[in-house]
């Protein structure tokens, strides 16, 4: 098996054990199922402290049904991040990307955007400021990692939901200041 198929065949065990744990929550358990959750920027997956599985992050091809679009990758492993059960999504980066896009059946879904200011070239707010776009609306403008997290090395999570999906969902991030960053996706359905 060559490395390339090895690869294909992890990613879709791991997506496999998320719909099958998603899919054994009792009712009313949970208001959301995750689909999925990828760590930016990392090439393997990772088990965060409450036993989320993140996804190693892929280039979008015609193969794959979701991936980044462009971008560069950088792993930070001396930084640390405190308040969170995921750190290790934090140490990973995609920056200077296009977007994500991802093929989903129809429905409506919340996404969970996860962003740390690790860059040793970002000190201080309004020095990196971008536009995030969801299926062509922005959902965050004007955005500024260091403002949101309150500085550097702090996770912070931006939310939205009740996102109309008819085949796909895009991601769209536009430079304003310095190169749109990010280091987690979560996607979940309704």
């Amino acid at each position: 098996m060559t490395k390339l198929k090895k690869t294909r065949a992890i990613k879709f065990l791991a997506m496999a054990a998320m719909v099958v744990v998603a899919g054994a929550l009792p009712a009313g358990c949970a208001t959301t199922k995750p689909v999925y959750s990828i760590n930016c920027g990392a090439d393997k997956i990772y088990v965060d402290g409450s036993g989320k599985t993140w996804l190693a992050d892929q280039e979008k091809t015609d193969t794959v049904d979701w991936g980044v679009i462009g971008g560069e990758t950088v792993l930070r492993e001396t930084v640390e991040i405190p308040g969170t059960r995921a750190p290790k999504v934090y140490l990973n980066e995609c920056y200077s990307m296009a977007g994500y896009l991802f093929k989903l059946p129809p429905g409506k879904y919340t996404v969970r955007l996860h962003f740390a200011e690790t860059y040793d070239g970002v000190t201080a707010a309004g020095e990196r400021v971008f536009d995030i776009s969801i299926n062509g609306k922005v959902a965050l403008k004007d955005f500024d990692v260091f403002k949101a997290a309150g500085g550097a090395f702090k996770p912070v999570i931006k939310e939205i939901k009740g996102i109309e999906v008819s085949d796909k969902l895009a991601i769209d991030f536009t430079t304003n200041i310095q190169n749109p960053e990010i280091n987690g996706i979560e996607i979940l359905a309704e």
